[in-house]
């Protein structure tokens, strides 16, 4: 991992983004870590930089449009498409039930590739969805990329369902930098690594209620 991806780390521990401590997750169970990029809007120098590192991640993959994940990739994606002059689009979280009554805002034409961005990865189940509402409008989507893959599952799942999953940390990389770099020890390390594993989600579980 470059250095720059490496000093990315260190800025969002630093700032408030991770968190480490026994946290209740959205679910109701506890977990030592919790990821919260929505607070990076307050940050717009660390906002470019993860930008930059998607953008690095996203230039390896043939893409036409990129599509934020609301509500905490948008910042991100919009940058990405500022920066790089590619098309955006929106999926909603609701339908709208008045004017066009869109899903998806934006202009994109049928067999276009579609890029998404989102910020953390846990179940696959948010990315997942979104893929499928795309795919129903007639995009192609084959890739996503996330800030981070907290490696319980998600990739695996979105590989069945036909995405491909990029990060540009996941969190055994993570906790490793941070433990390089003076922020945490061994023992919050190996707390950690023993969550994601025993946590682990597959196809079997309810996406409803695993979504983070």
């Amino acid at each position: 991992m470059v250095c720059k991806a490496k000093d990315l780390a260190v800025r969002l521990f630093d700032v408030g983004v991770v968190r480490l401590g026994d946290i209740e997750e959205k679910i109701g169970r506890r977990t030592p870590f919790y990821f919260d990029l929505r607070i990076i809007v307050s940050h717009p120098n660390i906002m470019m930089a993860i930008a930059e590192e998607l953008q690095i991640l996203a230039s390896e993959i043939d893409h036409d449009i990129l599509c934020g994940v609301p509500y905490a990739a948008l910042p991100f994606a919009t940058v990405m498409s500022i920066n790089t002059n590619t098309p955006m689009i929106m999926k909603r979280k609701e339908t709208k039930l008045y004017g066009t009554k869109k899903i998806i805002e934006g202009v994109f034409e049928k067999n276009q590739n579609c890029l998404l961005v989102e910020d953390v990865v846990t179940s696959g189940s948010t990315l997942v969805e979104t893929s499928q509402i795309l795919r129903n409008e007639g995009l192609s989507v084959t890739n996503a990329v996330v800030v981070l893959d907290r490696e319980q599952g998600g990739a695996s799942v979105l590989k069945a369902n036909g995405v491909h999953l990029t990060s540009i940390f996941t969190i055994s990389e993570l906790v490793k930098i941070l433990r390089d770099a003076g922020r945490i020890n061994d023992e919050t390390v190996e707390t950690v690594i023993a969550h994601i594993k025993k946590y682990q989600f597959g196809m079997k579980d309810n996406f409803e209620q695993i979504s983070l």
